[in-house]
């Protein structure tokens, strides 16, 4: 199963979004006060039958023979200090309704400390704090664009275009930090869970899996080979009912590590 990311490019914003392709863009910011603006979109290509279960099982083969062999990664031009994140609920899926923000977190988690399938030591040098809930909506359009730079990072759900599962809007100083991060997850087009279904078939997405892609993005990586380096969490498409990504692999690791400076 394959993804295709669009991108945009604005003078004063950074957007990103997470599921499928992405190619990178971005515009320089002239003074420290300026911000800017890099938006990729993630799609997916159609899928019919049980296709995704055959994709999923090789996937998690393949991630658990290389994820801590590959160390390829690819970085953005910022990186988080701190960030402080709020979740609105409303629209999450009934299914996942009461575990939705404990995955969130626990995927933003990942990243904050390079939680990893390899036994790496943790990556402490960046915060992401939970602020709470919020009735503010992720300033990400239907239409998969970033609507403005409130300095709020909202984690939330609605319509996305098609084939588009979560859209991700990082917004980042001329010193390259981020300082505020909205993230759109689809809540129309395909079921998402949060614990893996018995006997997975069709279109079912890892909501964990996706988030903690998001959060790399967000932390300043982009994507790598999705042939070469297909174990890594930062590969541009990923298969329904697939969870082999939720923690990264040593490639995911190396990049927050060099982001850091460590």
């Amino acid at each position: 199963m394959r993804r295709s990311i669009t991108t945009f490019a604005a003078t004063a914003a950074a957007a990103i979004a997470v599921i499928v392709i992405a190619q990178p863009t971005s515009s320089a910011a002239a003074a420290d006060d300026k911000l800017t603006l890099v938006a990729q979109a993630i799609t997916l290509d159609d899928v019919t039958g049980d296709s995704g279960d055959a994709s999923a099982a090789a996937a998690t083969a393949t991630a658990g023979a290389e994820a801590c062999s590959d160390t390829t990664y690819a970085l953005k031009t910022w990186k988080v200090g701190n960030l402080n994140w709020l979740y609105n609920g409303s629209g999450v899926p009934a299914n996942i309704a009461g575990t939705a923000l404990g995955t969130i977190t626990d995927s933003t988690n990942t990243v904050a400390t390079g939680a990893n399938r390899c036994g790496l030591p943790k990556l402490t040098a960046s915060t992401y704090t939970y602020g709470g809930t919020t009735t503010v909506a992720p300033q990400v359009s239907a239409t998969a664009t970033c609507t403005g730079n409130d300095g709020k990072s909202v984690t939330g759900w609605g319509a996305l275009p098609a084939k588009v599962l979560a859209y991700t809007c990082t917004y980042y100083n001329a010193k390259g930090v981020v300082v505020s991060s909205d993230t759109m997850i689809d809540n129309k087009q395909f079921p998402w869970f949060t614990t893996v279904p018995a006997n997975c078939t069709g279109q079912q997405y890892d909501l964990q899996s996706t988030i903690t892609h998001e959060r790399l993005h967000t932390a300043g990586l982009g994507h790598v080979d999705q042939a070469r380096n297909a174990a890594q969490t930062m590969v541009p498409s990923s298969s329904p009912c697939d969870t082999s990504h939720r923690l990264l692999g040593a490639g995911d690791y190396a990049g927050l590590k060099a982001l850091i400076g460590g």
